[in-house]
């Protein structure tokens, strides 16, 4: 099988623009990726390659007002993809508490949290601003957590599951649409030692109402959140929270206007490169 090879330029470059793209891409059908000095590489079979695509690329149009992107394509064989991406994958570090890394990576000492992904083509690493948003906000609400069911929508890797794990939650339940995802955040899971946590395949379908939640988390996008979110607030225990990322400061105010319609209450958001992630209160 012959593989799509795009090359993309970010001047300046800034790895949290590159991981808004990628994520983006892999809406898309890119199953592949690898960082470059200045960008990264994605790659798609090339029969499933839409130039169209990406010219209307709506988060390119976005920040090429800010940054110079330009891509080229190639076409290649084959690849060992999750051995190129493994090889790109680099550890984080958020607020100095939680660190985020590859089994093949060294540990720090005396850290308060540690995260073992090994990411292969899931989403969730923590090197997007949202997660990071996400692990912190997580980090900061500790006390809330602490004996508590969680949902963890388009749960990717599973890395926010596990840090609400090893933030005291009683159970989490996972969803994510892909299988990919699926295996990779049970094969994460057991490589953490976490025993509370399931993860299920498929979308807010899932939500039946037999089961509610003290604390909803959805880091997805703003699309699926609008559709979704009174999915959420049909299984939010009262007194709960739902928090959500995924989108831009400036989508607050329409995320905000659908969680007030459905009864919920603003709390505050955090900001990191124009991504957000907000809380809202169910009273």
């Amino acid at each position: 099988m012959f593989y799509t090879e795009l090359t993309f330029h970010i001047t300046p470059y800034v790895e949290d623009i590159a991981d808004a793209i990628i994520a983006e891409l892999g809406d898309l059908g890119y199953d592949s990726f690898s960082y470059t000095h200045d960008g990264f590489k994605a790659y798609i079979p090339s029969k499933n390659f839409n130039e169209e695509h990406i010219e209307k690329m709506e988060i390119l149009s976005f920040f090429q007002s800010m940054y110079t992107i330009t891509w080229e394509k190639a076409e290649i064989e084959n690849q060992d993809w999750n051995k190129i991406w493994e090889e790109n994958f680099t550890p984080i570090l958020v607020r100095d508490c939680i660190l985020v890394r590859a089994g093949f990576h060294p540990t720090i000492e005396n850290i308060e949290h540690e995260i073992i992904i090994d990411p292969k083509m899931s989403f969730g690493t923590g090197h997007h601003a949202t997660t990071a948003l996400m692990l912190e906000t997580i980090l900061d609400m500790k006390p809330e957590f602490s004996g508590k069911q969680i949902l963890d929508m388009g749960c990717g890797t599973g890395i926010l599951s596990i840090m609400a794990a090893q933030a005291g939650a009683k159970e989490i339940t996972g969803i994510d649409i892909d299988e990919w995802a699926y295996n990779n955040a049970m094969e994460n899971i057991a490589t953490n030692h976490i025993d509370n946590i399931r993860i299920l395949i498929g979308d807010a379908s899932l939500l039946n109402g037999q089961d509610h939640y003290d604390i909803i988390l959805a880091n997805i996008n703003r699309n699926i959140l609008l559709n979704d979110m009174h999915s959420y607030v049909n299984v939010l225990n009262t007194n709960g929270y739902l928090i959500m990322s995924g989108f831009y400061t400036e989508d607050i105010p329409i995320i905000r206007e659908k969680a007030e319609q459905l009864g919920l209450t603003y709390q505050s958001n955090k900001v990191k490169d124009n991504w957000t992630a907000v809380i809202f209160h169910q009273k």
